[in-house]
């Protein structure tokens, strides 16, 4: 397999992953933080998804980068208020 194909390959798996993993925290905690970061990962992979079906104009465009950037930027001030206001609850039937 090509190199480059599995670095692309590897652009699109990295960030369902990270969709994968808010999910299955969003779903466990119910916090506000992980609904906005889970939109700006969303809005991330759909700027990755833009720029590879067709829209090779976009990489010119100082614009889209910026935009794209803040969606990333957004996403990790999501999940550090997430990690600064999450109290864990009481640990149940521990040994």
């Amino acid at each position: 397999m090509d190199q480059s194909l599995l670095m692309q390959l590897a652009s699109y798996v990295m960030p369902l992953l990270i969709i994968g993993a808010v999910t299955v925290l969003l779903g466990k905690t119910g916090s506000p933080w992980l609904v906005a970061a889970l939109a700006f990962e969303v809005l991330m992979l759909l700027c990755r998804l833009a720029m590879h079906f067709g829209a090779s104009s976009l990489l010119g465009s100082p614009l889209f980068m910026a935009v794209w950037n803040l969606f990333g930027l957004l996403f990790g001030v999501c999940l550090l208020g997430f990690a600064v206001t999450w109290q864990p609850s009481a640990r149940r039937n521990s040994p």
